[in-house]
């Protein structure tokens, strides 16, 4: 499962947020889940000063109305922290995502649960922050009990300032069949989209300049089966960086670029025990 960066920063101030300001000093936080036990599909909240090395901020023991809480995204809306996340394990169907918010990064309360909208819906995953401009947006990916192999990501926007309102869903049309843990990146008016494929197990980069929901087309295949719920953040040298959950073997790993086209090889995160989640600026 997983989980976006903007160049326009208006009435809207998110942890995710345009290259001049993502060059700012840390400190880095990182929402995650532990893993499929039940003790440890809540949130903890991690810290960093280096976005490298993370130490536990908070076990915050927020699991939501569902009592299962993964693949948290957060993002920094109206002097609030909102998350984003799955309300499911990955083996239980799930036709919603959850919204929750705090002032401290420790006490979380329920603000809205978001219907997929799409029919006949099996699974909703991974529910991601993108801010653009004023406006909130969430990319989910969806999969249906009509098909096997048919994730998709759709975007759906938020109609009011408390965030419990939502519009969608509208899809990303040409981003693939079964693509999953869509992380939106914008520089200039091209976006970039990283997801895992849901087949092959790799992370995809696609890009249009059509707008959200259209032109979508694959520019590489980044990195090897076995990764999933990749985040991205412009470091204070104008550098991005990556962060993916290897789940096969365990651990958080990053890769670093100047362009979004070309990575180095991948490295270890220190963050004990963390899964998918979104590094971000505190």
């Amino acid at each position: 499962m997983k989980r976006f960066l903007t160049v326009a920063l208006l009435a809207v101030t998110a942890l995710v947020v345009s290259p001049a300001a993502a060059r700012a000093a840390g400190p880095f936080v990182y929402p995650t889940f532990k893993g499929d036990g039940a003790a440890d599909q809540e949130l903890w909240i991690y810290q960093s000063t280096n976005a490298t090395s993370f130490s536990v901020l908070a076990d915050t023991n927020y699991r939501g109305p569902t009592g299962v809480l993964r693949d948290p995204s957060i993002v920094r809306y109206n002097n609030r922290y909102y998350i984003a996340y799955t309300v499911q394990s990955w083996t239980t169907n799930s036709s919603y995502f959850n919204i929750a918010t705090s002032t401290n990064l420790t006490s979380w309360t329920h603000v809205a649960s978001v219907p997929s909208g799409i029919a006949n819906t099996r699974f909703t995953w991974a529910p991601e922050f993108f801010v653009e401009g004023s406006m909130v947006r969430i990319i989910a990916n969806v999969a249906q009990t009509t098909c096997s192999n048919c994730f998709r990501p759709y975007v759906y926007t938020a109609q009011n300032s408390a965030l419990t309102s939502w519009s969608g869903p509208a899809q990303m049309w040409g981003l693939g069949t079964n693509h999953i843990d869509a992380f939106l990146v914008k520089v200039g008016s091209t976006y970039h989209a990283f997801v895992k494929d849901e087949t092959s197990k790799y992370i995809e980069h696609w890009t249009t300049t059509a707008g959200l929901t259209a032109g979508w087309v694959q520019v590489a295949q980044l990195f090897a089966a076995g990764h999933e719920g990749p985040s991205v953040l412009r470091m204070d040298d104008g550098t991005w960086r990556i962060y993916i959950d290897r789940y096969t073997n365990g651990g958080i790993w990053t890769a670093t670029s100047r362009d979004l086209y070309t990575w180095s090889g991948l490295s270890a995160v220190a963050c004990s025990g963390c899964r998918h989640g979104t590094v971000a600026r505190a």
